[in-house]
């Protein structure tokens, strides 16, 4: 799989982190909007690392969702690895979140500007999955056992389909910062500070 490097985004997003170190999002926007507002395509998957690591793709894995009605229905999807690469290798559990086809989402009022990447809880990844265009839902992460998945990786029943370029890896930890370590809107952040 091929893709191209862009000038300096490494440098730029390596100095963006911490994402909030004032609370100002205007880097972290721009940072985004830099991926895209490009004139080529940025391609943020790649054929599997050596190990397994943050950001791989895994063929079908069953998920959980829970019905307006409080009962547990499971579904099937690809699945993104959320949990940091050294945490695979020690930690008990690791966390997945699942990728679903773009044009699952078409009936959002953002549906255009989660391909720019633009919509804080959505990833979008490209084509590389099983043809079309796929996005991580990152608003529906699920916890699984490490064990289980290390032991079906190595028997073949779940297969790592893809890794995150350099890129593309710079891109997701940028997109997870900001949907979930963004700060509070003023009037908690005032509370917070009277308390």
């Amino acid at each position: 799989m091929g893709g191209i490097q862009l000038d300096g985004l490494i440098q730029y997003l390596q100095k963006a982190f911490p994402v909030y170190p004032d609370g100002n999002t205007a880097d972290a926007r721009l940072a985004l909007e830099q991926f895209g507002t490009q004139n080529s395509s940025i391609q943020v998957l790649c054929d599997p690392v050596k190990q397994w690591s943050q950001g791989d793709i895994l063929n079908i894995i069953p998920f959980l969702n829970f019905t307006k009605d409080g009962k547990v229905s499971n579904f099937q999807a690809p699945a993104m690895i959320i949990t940091s690469t050294c945490d695979l290798d020690r930690k008990e559990k690791i966390v997945v979140c699942p990728c679903f086809p773009l044009e699952n989402f078409k009936p959002l009022n953002s549906y255009s500007e989660i391909p720019k990447n633009n919509v804080f809880e959505f990833f979008f990844i490209g084509s590389g999955l099983t043809g079309g265009e796929w996005v991580v839902d990152l608003s529906h992460p699920m916890t699984l056992l490490r064990e289980r998945v290390s032991k079906r990786i190595q028997e073949g029943n779940i297969i790592r389909l893809h890794s995150l370029t350099q890129v593309g890896w710079y891109l997701f930890i940028t997109k997870f910062s900001m949907k979930y370590f963004r700060p509070d809107d003023p009037p908690t952040m005032q509370e917070r500070q009277n308390l």
